[in-house]
């Protein structure tokens, strides 16, 4: 029976690395963002895709525009079609050159510098322990799944807005997982979301 055991033990770790690899990862880009760590965000994101899948997110923020799925009618306006199309290559351009291993850490500094001198709000990483922070990203965590053997998918509300949701799709690679998709989803109509974006940027 002894043998048994071992194989069984060996299939419990090996699931549990399986099922937790996804979450390391999504961890593992959070940090590297906040520490800047530009090696690790270009081998964790495909950012060819991770940039196409932001895009129409990023401007229909930017831009005020309807969900085309809520309210198709206001979509197909004339004004709402000028502004998408003179506007999304603007907004194409910006992700082009912010949506990188570089430019993330440089934006998130840049929050964190405005929230320091107008919100003042601390830096929790330097005054909270790993493993609180750890439970504290969990508890907005929406949805987590495993879509097929080698995708997962998250849901994250945003730290500092609840409107704002995270949508992250993570893909199994030979060199482990990767962050393939990302979308931004706000809970409320497109001007307050407008509103809350650059509020808390």
């Amino acid at each position: 029976m002894k043998p048994v055991s071992i194989v069984f033990g060996f299939f419990l770790v090996a699931a549990a690395i399986y099922i937790g690899s996804p979450f390391a990862t999504a961890w593992g880009i959070r940090e590297a963002v906040r520490n800047g760590d530009s090696d690790y965000l270009a081998t964790a994101i495909e950012w060819p895709t991770v940039r196409e899948t932001l895009k129409p997110s990023i401007a229909r923020i930017a831009l005020n525009l309807p969900d085309a799925n809520v309210d198709p009618a206001a979509s197909n306006g004339l004004w709402t079609r000028f502004k998408a199309y003179w506007g999304q290559s603007a907004v194409d351009g910006i992700i082009e050159t912010y949506v990188t291993p570089e430019g993330l850490p440089q934006l998130f500094t840049l929050r964190n510098k405005y929230r320091d001198l107008v919100a003042s709000d601390a830096d929790e990483a330097k005054t909270t322990p790993i493993l609180d922070r750890i439970q504290r990203a969990w508890a907005r965590v929406k949805r987590a799944e495993f879509t097929s053997p080698t995708s997962f998918e998250i849901d994250m509300e945003d730290k500092y807005d609840p409107t704002r949701i995270y949508l992250g799709k993570l893909e199994l690679r030979s060199v482990g997982w990767k962050l393939t998709e990302l979308r931004v989803k706000f809970l409320t109509t497109a001007k307050n979301a407008v509103q809350r974006f650059t509020s808390t940027e």
